[in-house]
C-alpha cells in the first residue's frame, strides 16, 4: 500500500482521498476518524479513586502539578493522571501550551485573558476556573495566541471566498 501525504498552501482547504478495493467497516471506521480529526486528540487513561476513565485530551481544560501528583481538569471534574508533566508536554495536540513551572493550558478552552499589574496574566475558562501564566511563558502563550488568531482569520476568508 502507498501513502502519499503532501503539504498544501494554508488557504487551500484540506481534505483526503481514499482509493480502496472496497468499502468496509474497517474503511468506514478510518473516514470516520479522519472526519472528525480524531488524530489531534490524544486519550489520557485517568484515575478518580478506584475508577478509570479514558479522558480525550479535547476535553482538558488544563493539567497541573499539585504535591507530585498530575491533576487534569476539566468541565465535568479534576481526575489524576500518572504521567509526569513533561511527559504530557510532548504527547497533547498542538493546542496545549506549557503556561508555568506546574502548568499546561488547552488554549481552544481559554474564554478570557486577562493581563495583571504583576507581570502575570489571567486564563479564565468557561467553568470560572483561573490559572496564572507566569512571565517566563507569558511571552510563547502570546505567539501562540496570535498564531492561532491568524489561522481562525485565514479560515475565515478561505470560508467566504467559497
Amino acid at each position: 500500500m502507498k501513502t502519499l501525504i503532501r503539504e498544501i498552501p494554508q488557504e487551500e482547504p484540506e481534505h483526503a482521498d481514499l482509493y480502496v478495493h472496497r468499502r468496509d467497516q474497517a474503511v468506514l471506521r478510518l473516514a470516520e476518524y479522519v472526519e472528525q480529526e480524531e488524530f489531534r486528540s490524544v486519550i489520557l487513561t485517568c484515575f478518580c479513586g478506584e475508577k478509570i476513565e479514558r479522558i480525550p485530551s479535547s476535553e482538558i481544560d488544563y493539567i497541573e502539578t499539585v504535591q507530585e501528583k498530575q491533576l487534569v481538569h476539566t468541565a465535568h471534574g479534576t481526575l489524576e493522571v500518572s504521567k509526569r508533566l513533561y511527559e504530557l508536554e510532548h504527547l497533547l495536540p498542538s493546542g496545549f501550551i506549557r503556561i508555568s513551572k506546574s502548568v499546561i493550558m488547552n488554549m481552544d478552552h481559554v474564554k478570557t485573558y486577562k493581563p495583571m499589574v504583576n507581570g502575570l496574566m489571567a486564563a479564565a475558562f468557561t467553568d470560572s476556573s483561573v490559572v496564572y501564566i507566569s512571565r517566563k511563558y507569558l511571552k510563547d502563550v502570546r505567539s501562540q495566541i496570535m498564531e492561532v488568531r491568524n489561522e481562525r482569520k485565514s479560515k475565515e476568508r478561505t470560508s467566504i471566498q467559497l
